[in-house]
C-alpha cells in the first residue's frame, strides 16, 4: 500500500492542475453579491440587497477558506489534520471502498482502505465530492440509506 501521511512541502509535483474542493463555496457566494445588487435597483427589495451584498462581500473577502480534498488521476489529497503542514496521500488502488455519510453538524467522506484502516474527511457538499469519486473509484461508492435517490 502506497498510500501515507506526509507533509504538504513533499507533495509531488503536479502534471495537471488538481480538481480543488475547498470550504468556502465561492460560486455561491459571488452569485448572492449579483443577487444583492441586483435588488437594490428595486426599491421594495433594496434592503434585503444591501444585506445579500454585505453577507457575501464579507463573506468573501474577510472568512478564511482552506482546501479540503485534492483529486489527480494518480491519487487524492486530504487535507484534514489538525496540523495544516500534513496531508494524507491516498492512491485509487488502495481505496477499497467509500461513502458519503450525512450527520446533523457536518457530514463525512469515509474512504476504506486495502490493509483495514479508514480515513474519514469533514465534507460541506455531497455534489463537490461524488463526482470525482465516481470519476476515479469507480463502483467503489456505498450508497448511504438516508440518501434519496431520484
Amino acid at each position: 500500500m502506497r498510500s501515507q501521511t506526509i507533509k504538504v512541502r513533499n507533495l509531488p509535483q503536479w502534471e495537471v492542475q488538481p480538481r480543488t474542493v475547498h470550504v468556502k463555496p465561492v460560486l455561491a457566494l459571488m452569485f448572492m453579491g449579483v443577487a444583492g445588487i441586483a435588488l437594490l435597483f428595486v426599491p421594495a427589495f433594496a434592503g434585503l440587497g444591501v444585506i445579500l451584498f454585505i453577507i457575501s462581500i464579507f463573506s468573501l473577502l474577510i472568512m478564511p477558506d482552506r482546501i479540503l480534498i485534492q483529486f489527480t488521476p494518480d491519487y487524492l489529497v486530504l487535507y484534514n489534520h489538525r496540523d495544516a503542514e500534513t496531508c494524507t496521500i491516498i492512491y485509487w488502488d488502495d481505496i477499497v471502498n467509500w461513502q458519503y455519510e450525512y450527520h446533523p453538524s457536518v457530514d463525512k467522506l469515509l474512504i476504506n482502505l486495502v490493509n483495514g484502516t479508514s480515513e474519514s474527511i469533514e465534507m460541506y457538499s455531497r455534489r463537490a465530492v461524488a463526482r470525482y469519486m465516481n470519476q476515479y473509484a469507480p463502483d467503489k461508492e456505498i450508497k448511504s440509506v438516508r440518501r434519496k435517490d431520484s
